[in-house]
């Protein structure tokens, strides 16, 4: 082998290692997405718990609408907001100025304490969010399968009918006198007047894992990743060949 070409070969290689390093790293098979929640009308049900944890200090004749404010109060409107607008900044912003920053290290972050869980952003439960399930059925067992985020299952059918009629009647959908299996499946939510006026990243997504994972470079017909890097080292190598013969034939 001459040994002029030993230089260009190594240069090769190495842009050749380069780029198929940095591709496979960029490709989109390497990005795993995230599960996305799928809505289901009979999902598994947690088992019935013979107590619960949340302590409501209501009168025995309170209304399905009153139980569910306070469980929304208790449960849920730390993270969803106290209007369900979710956890916006505005809205934590009237906490304790030490609790505002609920992602901080050793708080809510992923090095969370050993008695705590890692929080992500917490959606909103008023508006467009809520016409991804189809019926008030299809909500009430998520809430009941799924929340709250630190011990999903953890409440009580009376508490998750409950919460759901409340989040229905903030959502200006009436529930009903009292919402159960019958009056839930009849509620339904993808045809309710409420309409996203734009694609909001608090909407949560329906299962659409089943069509093939695309990166915004192939969706939106831009150049890929791969492509631009493949140029680039072709270019590198021309340009190191030609500088290669030259010094060469100048020799």
């Amino acid at each position: 082998m001459n040994i002029n070409r030993l230089p260009f070969l190594m240069s090769a290689f190495i842009v050749l290692a380069v780029m198929l390093g940095v591709t496979s790293w960029l490709s989109t098979n390497a990005l795993t997405p995230l599960r996305q929640i799928t809505v289901t009308s009979t999902p598994a049900m947690p088992p019935v718990l013979p107590n619960s944890w949340i302590i409501i200090d209501l009168p025995p004749d309170a209304s399905q609408l009153e139980y569910g404010a306070e469980v929304y109060r208790l449960v849920c409107k730390a993270c969803h907001g106290d209007k369900g607008q979710g956890l916006t900044d505005d809205w934590r912003a009237q906490w304790a100025p030490q609790d505002q920053n609920c992602w901080q290290s050793k708080c809510h972050a992923l090095n969370h304490p050993p008695d705590g869980f890692y929080m992500p952003v917490s959606p909103a439960v008023v508006g467009p969010p809520l016409i991804i399930f189809e019926t008030a059925l299809d909500l009430y067992n998520y809430i009941h399968r799924s929340m709250p985020w630190h011990d999903p299952g953890s409440m009580t059918e009376k508490e998750s009918w409950s919460v759901t009629a409340y989040i229905l009647k903030i959502n200006n959908v009436d529930p009903g006198l009292e919402l159960n299996v019958d009056t839930a499946a009849k509620i339904l939510l993808h045809v309710n007047p409420i309409q996203p006026t734009s694609q909001s990243p608090a909407v949560m997504e329906t299962d659409q894992d089943a069509t093939p994972h695309t990166s915004q470079d192939e969706s939106t017909g831009n150049i890929s990743p791969f492509w631009i890097i493949a140029i680039v080292a072709t270019i590198t190598l021309i340009f190191i060949g030609v500088f290669l013969l030259k010094r060469q034939s100048t020799q």
